[in-house]
């Protein structure tokens, strides 16, 4: 019953304010007005495409109007307003009603009236996990973006097949970021310096709102190939030998209660309470980052653009629910896959002696997976929106 309440209270009441609005709205014209939603508020391809629109002073033109998860922001700049996404509002459905576009990441907003124009901007590039069954998409939205034509064949099984003649091929705003200047992350959560900085991003596999798993284990840190509080203490003295600092960024959907780690000399256990807290922008930090530690996520894609080490978790693989997308996932993988303690240590002491054997597959891999490369995928979208 409690479910039921959130569920109409969260959902339904938005949509019967919509249908109230547009018996007023359907006969007026759309308005300069842009709706976005990002993954996890301010960030990824929304965040980023936000920051490129209001950079560049579109908001003198158009209201930006995010909906926002979580907390809502005290100060805006001129001309953006920020909704709850999940509290009904009366204003919010009115901005919803009246947008020529709907932008999202995450949440997709569906198109209420013609002539609007949807667009999912996602929240990972491409992944190496399934994730059909996972992405809720309207069939109203206009517009996916995908990395290249190559990804087109397996993206098209992730969603609904009347998705395929909706993918286009742009880049993804959240990569600029890679290409300009460097904004000190690091700072923000260190005032030590390392000799290098590794970035550990585990796959979501427990939690979200509706309690979600997919995996068969419960790892017992919470985070694959540690088995127990000795064997992260000998990674740390390990890293404090070599002076690399290892950033185990939690992703932010993961249950909290399911994380029995935390900071030590040369670990730090980043949450996405402290992401939020510090004000880090994942993208900035990776690339202040030395080498990225990933399994199945979108990340290690992203990460290919600053070509710099990768590998790969998969020790728990067979007790990973949702599968991959390929038979052969190794044709999209770039880096060493690691299955137990010792392989760990074992790619963590070939970034410290700068040991690099996979340079010219991981710029083959993202040749492949990546049409751009350059720093202007934000402006690409704001052409192809015709703003």
């Amino acid at each position: 019953m409690k479910q039921l309440i959130l569920v109409i209270y969260h959902y339904k009441l938005d949509l019967i304010l919509q249908k109230l609005l547009l018996l007023f709205l359907k006969k007026k014209s759309l308005r300069d007005i842009i709706i976005i939603e990002s993954h996890n508020d301010f960030d990824s391809n929304g965040g980023a495409f936000y920051d490129y629109l209001i950079n560049n002073r579109y908001n003198k033109k158009y209201k930006i109007v995010w909906l926002v998860k979580n907390n809502l922001p005290k100060i805006l700049p001129e001309n953006v307003k920020a909704y709850s996404l999940f509290k009904p509002n009366l204003k919010k459905n009115y901005y919803i009603c009246s947008a020529k576009y709907l932008t999202a990441d995450c949440e997709v907003t569906g198109k209420v009236r013609n002539g609007q124009v949807s667009l999912y901007l996602t929240h990972g590039a491409f992944s190496l996990k399934n994730s059909h069954g996972r992405i809720n998409i309207p069939e109203n939205v206009d517009y996916i973006l995908i990395p290249s034509e190559y990804t087109r064949n397996f993206q098209e099984k992730q969603y609904s097949p009347f998705m395929s003649t909706k993918m286009i091929v742009l880049g993804f705003p959240v990569h600029d970021i890679f290409f300009s200047e460097v904004a000190n992350e690091m700072k923000k959560i260190t005032s030590k310096e390392y000799r290098k900085v590794i970035i550990w991003m585990p796959t979501f596999r427990k939690g979200g709102g509706y309690k979600r798993n997919d995996s068969n284990i419960e790892l017992p840190l919470g985070v694959p190939i540690l088995e127990n509080e000795k064997q992260y203490d000998e990674l740390n003295k390990y890293l404090k030998q070599l002076d690399i600092l290892l950033i185990i960024k939690i992703h932010p959907m993961q249950e909290k209660s399911s994380i029995k780690i935390s900071d030590q000399s040369n670990i730090l256990v980043l949450r996405g309470k402290d992401v939020k807290r510090f004000e880090v922008n994942t993208y900035q930090l990776l690339k202040e980052t030395d080498a990225l530690i990933s399994d199945y996520s979108s990340i290690s894609f992203d990460y290919l653009l600053l070509n710099r080490p990768i590998a790969y978790v998969f020790s728990d693989l067979d007790d990973y629910k949702n599968g991959l997308i390929s038979d052969t996932p190794e044709e999209l993988m770039a880096g060493h896959i690691i299955n137990n303690f010792t392989e760990l240590l074992g790619f963590i002491d070939e970034i410290s002696s700068s040991t690099d054997e996979y340079k010219e597959k991981r710029v083959e891999l993202r040749n492949r997976i990546f049409e751009f490369c350059d720093g202007n995928s934000a402006k690409r979208l704001a052409d192809f929106m015709g703003l």
